[in-house]
This record gives structure tokens, C-alpha cells and sequence, in this order.
């Protein structure tokens, strides 16, 4: 009870500042799926080029997760998270200039994404370490909820944006929302450093960031059937390196020695079970909303605007039930809550899956997308609370790196 009253006494501005962190992340790598067509002639280059851009940055947020998790102990968590926020807006800043493909893939897939690989574990590690009791449940509520609508929304945003102003301008955003985050992170608690630079082992993050960087793009190649033995040679690979990874770290922990990242927390049956059924979830969404654009635009001819407001159903049912999980956990087991979201998500995604065809209208597609929304919205909060809180406090930082992992 009386850690609940300090975290009153802290307030949730930290909570309003990570969270909108992590909704410009979110919409980073959802809201340019609309705008496509009007980079390729802004910027004078190919689909394939922006295609291109566009897994860059995939690949370098995913590949440099788990060392910027472990930046976080190194600098402290503020530290590392306001390191990433000045990188993530100077990389924004870059990318509402750019003049041409080379210009976009500096600023947004290479500095946003290493902004974003800082930025997003200490988003949940500052969480964690300002809440407890009922509010840290509720605050990781809150903050899974708005980073999974930023995706959700992003192709909305970009595509009002991109149809009435400019593509530009979803960078604009972007670059406010920062502006506004750092003027106000002296409302965000200190943390002190936990380890040394030299403490963190050079080869692991190299076998982690390759392995990761390789087996990702191995599954982003995986777009053409002639493409799919090479895909899968880099997805080999990958998984090659991370055994060796794995192997590296249990015999750093036999030693007795810090390992990059402790293994050991996969014997945790809540963090297992949990950090799996959001990754089905999260690609299930993430599927959705960039499947969906490509087709209303390429197949029906949809505009831009229009094609954002026919997954707005995806993103009210997320929204509301998001907001609404956390109390119906308290009278439905969060167990059943995440079985029953999951079986709704499931049969949206099964509902969609009959209504790609030449006479598709928007009205088709709304049910699916509207129960899609609706059962990630209950589950998505939910597992995000039993991953992170299936940890002792000394050990948050671990959780978290694997866990914004999916």
C-alpha cells in the first residue's frame, strides 16, 4: 500500500512521456506503408528503394534491441533513454528533409532506428522502476496499449497527412512529440548506472546483433518464391549464430561472470508462454496493417486517406479494449481474459483472410478488422504485464530487452 502512495506521489507524467515515446516509434514503422506511391515521386526513386528504406529500419531497431537494453545499465536508464530521443530527433529532422532515397535512409531507417533500439527498452525499464503495486499494472497497461494504437493508427496519420499535406509532414509529428518529450524529462525519475562499459562482452553483441540482423532480414526477403532458398540459407544462418550466442552466455554464466543477457530467464513459465502469445499477436497486427494498405491501394485503387480510414476499426476496437482490459482483469482471470482475446484476434484474422479479391469494397473488410482490434486489445496489455512483472526487480532490465523484442 505504501509503495502504491509513492508512485501517487510521483504522478504520471513519466508515463505520459514514455508512452508517447513509444506511440512515435509505433507509428514509425506503420504510417509511410501509405505513402509509398508518393515517396517513390517526391523523392525520384523506385518501390523497391523505399521498400528497401523501409526494412533498414526494421532491421536496425530489431538487431540493436538487445545493446541498447543493456546501455541502459551502463548510462542509466534517463541517460539512455534521452541519448536515444535527441539521436531518434535528429533522425526525424533528417528524414522531413530528405531530398532524395539516400537522404530518407540515413535519417529514418539508421538514426531513428538506433534512436529507437536506445529509446524503446528504457521506456519499459523507467516504467517498472516508477510504479509499483496497481500502478505499475496499470501504467504498463497504458503504455502497451498506446504503442500497439501507434501502430495501429500510423497508416490513418500517414495517409490524412500524405493526401492533404505531405509525407512530410508524419515527421513533423514526430519531431514535436520529442521536442515535447525532452522539454519535460526532468520529470522522468534517475536511475543510477548498474555496470561498467568494459563489463558488457564485445563477441556477444556481436553474435546477438548479427544473428538477430541476419535472420530478420532473412524473413523480410521472404516476399518471392524465387526469393525463399536464399531467405532461408539467411535464416539459417541467424538462427547459427544466436545458438552460438546462447551457448556463449550459459558458459559465461557457469564462470560466474555478467553475461550480455541472462538465458536463465527462459525457464520462466509466465515470461516464456507470455513473451510467444504477444509475438503471434504482434505479428498478426502487424501483418494487418501493412497487407492492408498495399491491397486497397495496388487492387482497389484506394486513395491514401481512404485507405487509413478502413483500418480505423482495427484501431477503435484496439483502443477501447486496451483501455478496458485492465478492468476486466479484475473480474475475469488474466489467463482466460488473454485466451478470449486471442481466439476474437484469431477470428478476425481468419474473417480477412476470405475477402481479398477484385470486388472487395471497404464495408467487407470492417468486421474482421473490427474484431482483429478487439481481441488485441484485451490480450496485448495483459501479457505485457505477466512478461514484465514475471521478474524481480534486479532483473527488469533482462525482461524488457527480450520482451520489446516481440
Amino acid at each position: 500500500m505504501e509503495n502504491d502512495t509513492n508512485s501517487n506521489k510521483i504522478g504520471w507524467m513519466a508515463l505520459i512521456l514514455v508512452a508517447l515515446s513509444s506511440f512515435i516509434i509505433a507509428l514509425d514503422s506503420t504510417f509511410m506503408n501509405v505513402a509509398i506511391t508518393n515517396l517513390v515521386v517526391d523523392l525520384h526513386t523506385t518501390v523497391s528503394a523505399i521498400q528497401i528504406i523501409i526494412t533498414v529500419y526494421a532491421l536496425t531497431m530489431a538487431s540493436l534491441m538487445l545493446l541498447g537494453g543493456k546501455m541502459q545499465d551502463v548510462v542509466g536508464r534517463k541517460n539512455a533513454f534521452l541519448i536515444g530521443a535527441a539521436i531518434y530527433g535528429v533522425g526525424t529532422t533528417v528524414a522531413a528533409l530528405s531530398i532524395n532515397a539516400t537522404m530518407l535512409l540515413i535519417g529514418w531507417s539508421i538514426l531513428e532506428g538506433v534512436g529507437a533500439a536506445l529509446m524503446t527498452p528504457a521506456t519499459a525499464s523507467i516504467i517498472t522502476g516508477t510504479y509499483t503495486g496497481k500502478n505499475r499494472a496499470f501504467a504498463i497497461g497504458i503504455w502497451t496499449a498506446v504503442a500497439s494504437v501507434g501502430a495501429a493508427v500510423g497508416p490513418l496519420i500517414g495517409g490524412f497527412l500524405t493526401t492533404f499535406f505531405s509525407w512530410r509532414w508524419g515527421f513533423g509529428l514526430e519531431l514535436v512529440i520529442v521536442i515535447f518529450v525532452l522539454a519535460l524529462s526532468h520529470r522522468i525519475k534517475y536511475f543510477a548506472p548498474t555496470m561498467k562499459l568494459s563489463d558488457i562482452d564485445k563477441f556477444s553483441v556481436l553474435l546477438s546483433s548479427f544473428g538477430i540482423f541476419i535472420f530478420v532480414l532473412g524473413i523480410l526477403s521472404l516476399n518471392a518464391p524465387k526469393d525463399w532458398i536464399f531467405s532461408v540459407m539467411m535464416m539459417a544462418v541467424g538462427i547459427i549464430l544466436l545458438i552460438i550466442f546462447y551457448l556463449r552466455e550459459k558458459k559465461i554464466i557457469s564462470r560466474n561472470e555478467i553475461p550480455f543477457t541472462d538465458i536463465r530467464l527462459f525457464k520462466d513459465r509466465n515470461f516464456t508462454l507470455g513473451s510467444l502469445t504477444r509475438l503471434i499477436m504482434q505479428l498478426a497486427l502487424a501483418g494487418a496493417v501493412f497487407v492492408l494498405p498495399v491491397f486497397l491501394q495496388q487492387v482497389t485503387g484506394s486513395d491514401a486517406f481512404t485507405t487509413g480510414l478502413a483500418i480505423l476499426p482495427l484501431t477503435i476496437g484496439l483502443l477501447v479494449f486496451a483501455l478496458a482490459s485492465s478492468r476486466l482483469s479484475n473480474k475475469i482471470s488474466p489467463h482466460y481474459l488473454i485466451s478470449i482475446g486471442f481466439l476474437i484476434a484469431l477470428a478476425g484474422s481468419f474473417f480477412l483472410s476470405f475477402q481479398f479479391n477484385l470486388n472487395t469494397h471497404i464495408s467487407d473488410i470492417i468486421p474482421g478488422t473490427l474484431l482483429l482490434g478487439i481481441g488485441l486489445g484485451l490480450a496485448l496489455p495483459i501479457t505485457g504485464n505477466i512478461v514484465l512483472s514475471s521478474a524481480d526487480d534486479d532483473k527488469q532490465s533482462v525482461h524488457q530487452e527480450y520482451y520489446l523484442q516481440v
